[in-house]
């Protein structure tokens, strides 16, 4: 077999160089045009958050279609593509019906929402708008246009808006009639009455009737009773009240802790238990009954002083009945009793 002539294997190395240098040009053709898009990708990524932010959302959606892109970078992809849906959830959309005069529907109205065109023309379908206030326009091909002020809610579909065209205004009440001119005969000095003729002499008058006797003074009206009135509850009554109470609780406490402890040791040492807490438990014994006994005086002390408190002192009122027995009790020395008036 014969080997390759140098002649014919020449003009496959230049072949090779070439094909080598067209994919390595494609390749940075394809590198240079990669990185303006990626900018555009971070730049709509960057804008979207912030047109979220203040409420625009038409512009914040165009601008979540262009960094979700399959040719963007993955990172944007994932948020842009959930940020767009969430968008698309928000935004508001508005159907629009005009009619005229009379009832009839017209669909040759354009609509401006803030001087910006919203539909050419109407056909029924939902249109996106931003949330917030806006002023809408209608203007129909014929006839004066129309403006209204509209607060649109965000998240707020297919929200119906129905303006009337040409409708007249409600006529002014009409003013009333002037009053006529006066006529020369109504302005003429009325006649002068007739001079008074002699009056007949007047008849004797009859004897006046004797007057009758005056009324008899009436009664005085009763005085009205006056309302009972629940005598004060003195302060001591109280703090006897509130140590009472307090007795009681450390006697329910200290007994608790006692019976306890008690339980305890009988259940570990006894009969031969240390003589510390044999003690302790004697000293929680005898807390419970000071406290029991402090608490049953002081209870008792605070019923006897609010069952003989004294009475609110009343007006004096010369009609009503005596009081009744008044009691008050007394401590002299060792001797302690009840005194009043009966």
């Amino acid at each position: 077999m014969n080997a390759p002539s140098p002649a014919r294997a020449r003009p496959a190395r230049p072949l090779a160089l070439a094909v080598v240098a067209a994919a390595a040009l494609a390749l940075t053709g394809a590198r240079a045009d990669a990185q303006p898009h990626k900018r555009a990708c971070a730049a709509a990524y960057e804008r979207a958050q912030g047109l979220r932010r203040d409420g625009k959302l038409l512009a914040a959606r165009e601008a979540l279609i262009a960094c979700s892109q399959p040719t963007c970078p993955a990172a944007a992809v994932a948020d842009c593509g959930p940020w767009l849906a969430e968008v698309e959830k928000s935004l508001p959309t508005v159907v629009i019906a005009a009619r005229d005069a009379h009832g009839r529907e017209r669909l040759d109205v354009r609509v401006l929402v803030d001087g910006r065109p919203l539909a050419a023309a109407l056909d029924g379908k939902a249109l996106p708008v931003d949330p917030g206030p806006h002023t809408f326009r209608y203007e129909p091909a014929s006839g004066p246009a129309v403006e209204e002020r509209v607060l649109i809610r965000e998240g707020e579909k297919n929200r119906a808006i129905t303006v009337t065209l040409g409708a007249s205004s409600t006529a002014a009440p009409a003013s009333p009639p002037p009053p006529a001119a006066p006529t020369p005969a109504s302005t003429a000095a009325p006649p002068a009455p007739p001079a008074p003729t002699a009056a007949p002499p007047a008849p004797s008058a009859p004897p006046a009737a004797p007057s009758a006797p005056p009324p008899a003074p009436s009664a005085p009206p009763p005085a009205p009773s006056a309302p009972s009135e629940e005598p004060a509850v003195p302060g001591l009554v109280w703090a006897s009240g509130a140590l009472g109470a307090a007795g009681l609780a450390v006697f329910a406490v200290a007994g608790a802790l006692s019976l306890s402890a008690e339980a305890d040791l009988r259940a570990t040492c006894a009969p031969r238990c240390p003589g510390d807490d044999v003690r302790a438990i004697r000293v929680q014994h005898a807390i419970a009954d000071v406290g029991l006994g402090v608490g049953v005086l002081a209870l008792g002390a605070a019923t006897w002083l609010y069952l003989t408190r004294p009475a609110a002192a009343r007006p004096p009122n010369p009609g009503a009945a005596a009081p009744g027995p008044a009691l008050r009790p007394f401590v002299a020395g060792a001797a302690a009793g009840v005194e009043g008036t009966f």
